[in-house]
């Protein structure tokens, strides 16, 4: 094939061409790729892991291998993770629906200034118990303090 490109296309346009099918990675190898990264506590790795699970565009999606992703980056203190893992708790997504879970979440996130987690918050109250409310924010405030 390569000789039949040299014949047809100038060879600056066959390089071009190679070099951009060589830098092309399918959505396991960039996977593959952030995961090590991940694994060696890269926070943004663990959080565009999650994103390519929860939206499957490049990758078959799968919510609860996000929600892991997603968990590990919140709990290392990721802002726009913690408001992703409320929403996916608040929802029900890769994981059992939990109000408590979604305000604790929200809560950490939008006391660091994150708006929709502060309005996340604020929701998740209107919808809770007064029992449920006690227990979220409790918990916010334990996790708050790590």
């Amino acid at each position: 094939m390569l000789s039949f490109l040299k014949k047809t296309i100038p060879a600056g346009l066959v390089l071009i061409s190679l070099g951009m099918l060589a830098g092309c990675t399918t959505g396991q190898e960039k996977v593959a790729k952030l995961t090590a990264e991940a694994e060696k506590g890269n926070v943004d790795s663990m959080v565009e892991i999650a994103e390519m699970y929860c939206s499957g565009t490049t990758i078959e999606q799968d919510d609860q291998i996000c929600g892991m992703w997603m968990k590990r980056a919140a709990e290392k203190g990721h802002i726009r993770a913690q408001y992703m893992l409320g929403r996916m708790y608040e929802l029900g997504l890769g994981m059992r629906a939990d109000p408590v879970q979604a305000y604790k979440w929200y809560s950490l996130s939008g006391g660091q200034g994150y708006k929709m987690s502060q309005t996340g918050a604020k929701n998740m109250l209107a919808v809770m118990t007064p029992q449920q409310q006690a227990e979220a924010r409790k918990l916010a405030a334990e996790s708050g303090k790590k």
